[in-house]
């Protein structure tokens, strides 16, 4: 206009300048105007098309990691909601769009937390502040108080309401809890502020069939919001990709109804209810009968039978999963395809974004496995003594030749110092969730005259864990986190990895001593001098699936890979 030149058609509108320009407005702690510039965008994303929406999403991917919403619920919402109607939009006219901006959403959709802790520069050093409150909080608990009670971890972490009690009073838990909520909060404002700025120069995204080897298939799920009850999966090999639709049912119960489904999507009852069946004693066969109906049934979002039949037909037996929502705590293996289950076929690894496809860096250590085992560390805190911590602890480490540090030398400084020198770290230890602060989720050890014994999640972010290639827990659902509305993970594995450990293996569930010592003895003799750590977990999964054939038994164990090795990738 300007110039003016006259104009044929539609002037294109310059997405990349509203997103920056929110992005420029939230630096500046201008919620508003940051909100202002994205709702226009989130208001014409279900109206685009061809290279409109290809501009949009582009934007999209590239400025979202690098909001910080700490302190703007609101502004966290808004950046959610993009995400999900650009998911569901790009869905929609998928036929005309890069399947790989698929990939690029999901990973945008975490940067701003979880991408951006595994950028951050060395180990975590907590300021005086945190260290104050955490004094409070030991101060506040008596000796046998027990973090908050194992939680419903379907849901979204940050949309429950805060109890009461935050001013002091005479509600002690609830100002407990509240203060287990700051100090929670106040490390996810630190990694904010020392991670870096997003800036991903490898594309991983748009190459990652390229990164995948020929026998991997990578699923990753997205539960979009902005349609109730669907869920989108996209399949991509080194040569193809597929997408999976699955609608769920309308919210009947209007804006409220549709309002709660952003913060628990249907597919978490689901979820929920696949838990519950296999946990149950199944008498005498290997899961109970609703147990294998939602295992074998359609309501699963997995991929039809004829694309299994086909990926195992091209030689494909390894299964690379980047869940979403509540589908992170799915016990896939379990699940039926092709008329099997997923464990017969596939070696079965969850990852926690598209840089576990890149080779670790850092120096490697030398091969060594330390074992540690409390039986009594919680028991200044409610929990019963467990004895058969430590035999399990003595049958790992005979697997090994190692020694292990149980009774009185299994404290937190005893493991802190394996931590530094050793390269595969097995704990056999009580631990409790925290359903307020998944960053206080705890592992007990043995105390000593300088410490109580008591390992935090947070604890292991100031440690540089770059040189361990993996960390088992034998501990009660010590695979399990909280996820926020960015679906962004915390707790014990999410802390590890963020620390630099290349693989963190846990249990979905309490499994009993039995099958779970003979499953991480099988484990450490096979990973002990093994370049494949995926390989030694199927083998282990596969021993005690023949030992102890129940689902509950051997289906509760997952891997969780943060960074390949370079031959596995």
């Amino acid at each position: 206009m300007e110039l003016g030149e006259p104009v044929s058609g539609r002037v294109p509108f310059p997405w990349g300048h509203s997103t920056y320009a929110a992005l420029s407005y939230a630096s500046l702690n201008q919620q508003d105007l940051a909100q202002a510039c994205l709702l226009p965008v989130l208001q014409e994303i279900p109206r685009l098309r061809g290279d409109d929406l290809r501009n949009a999403v582009y934007a999209i991917i590239v400025d979202l990691p690098n909001f910080d919403t700490s302190g703007a619920p609101a502004l966290g919402e808004v950046l959610r909601d993009l995400v999900h109607a650009a998911v569901w939009q790009l869905t929609v006219r998928i036929e005309t769009m890069p399947v790989a901006l698929m990939l690029g959403l999901h990973q945008a959709g975490k940067g701003p937390e979880a991408g951006a802790w595994r950028r951050i520069d060395g180990p975590l050093t907590r300021p005086a502040h945190i260290e104050n409150y955490v004094g409070k909080l030991r101060a506040l608990e008596s000796p046998t108080a027990v973090g908050g009670a194992t939680a419903n971890l379907l849901d979204v972490l940050d949309a429950e309401p805060r109890p009461g009690g935050e001013g002091g009073g005479d509600d002690r838990d609830g100002f407990a809890r509240n203060l287990r909520r700051r100090i929670s909060s106040f490390i996810d404002d630190e990694l904010r502020g020392r991670s870096a700025a997003f800036v991903d120069d490898a594309h991983l995204w748009a190459r990652t069939g390229e990164l995948l080897d020929d026998r991997t298939v990578l699923l990753t799920w997205f539960l979009p919001t902005a349609v109730n009850g669907a869920a989108v999966l996209l399949a991509v090999t080194r040569e193809d990709s597929e997408m999976t639709v699955q609608l769920g049912d309308p919210a009947d119960g209007g804006p409220e109804r549709a309002e709660a489904y952003a913060d628990r999507h249907p597919v978490a009852d689901l979820v929920d209810a696949v838990r519950t069946e296999v946990e149950r004693d199944p008498l005498f066969g290997d899961v109970t009968p609703e147990g294998r109906r939602l295992l074998t049934g359609h309501e699963l979002p997995l991929p039809a039978a004829d694309l299994w039949a086909a990926w195992r037909a091209r030689g494909k037996d390894r299964l690379l999963l980047w869940p979403h929502g509540a589908l992170h705590y799915l016990p896939v293996a379990l699940c039926t395809a092709d008329g099997r289950p997923i464990a017969d076929d596939w070696t079965v690894t969850t990852i926690v974004g598209l840089e576990a496809l890149l080779p670790a860096d850092g120096p490697a250590r030398p091969r060594r496995t330390a074992v540690l085992a409390s039986a009594n560390g919680g028991v200044p805190y409610g929990l019963p003594a467990e004895p058969a911590l430590e035999e399990h602890a003595r049958a790992v480490a005979e697997a090994v030749g190692a020694n292990p540090l149980t009774g009185q030398a299994a404290t937190r400084a005893g493991l802190l110092a394996e931590l530094a020198t050793a390269d595969v770290v097995h704990l056999a230890v009580h631990g409790t969730m925290d359903q307020d602060a998944p960053w206080l989720h705890c592992l007990y050890l043995t105390p000593d005259e300088d410490d109580d014994g008591r390992v935090f999640a947070h604890d292991f972010l100031e440690l540089d864990l770059s040189g361990v290639r993996l960390v088992t827990v034998a501990a009660c659902e010590s695979a399990l986190g909280r996820f926020d509305r960015a679906d962004n993970v915390r707790g014990v594995p999410a802390a590890l990895i963020t620390a630099g450990v290349q693989a963190v293996v846990g249990c979905l569930w309490a499994v009993r001593p039995e099958p779970a010592t003979y499953f991480y003895h099988f484990l450490h003799r096979r990973a002990g001098q093994a370049e494949d750590l995926e390989r030694a977990f199927r083998e282990a999964q596969t021993a005690t699936r023949a030992r102890y054939p129940q689902y509950r038994d051997w289906g509760a164990f997952t891997y969780l890979l943060g960074r390949s090795k370079g031959a596995e990738a």
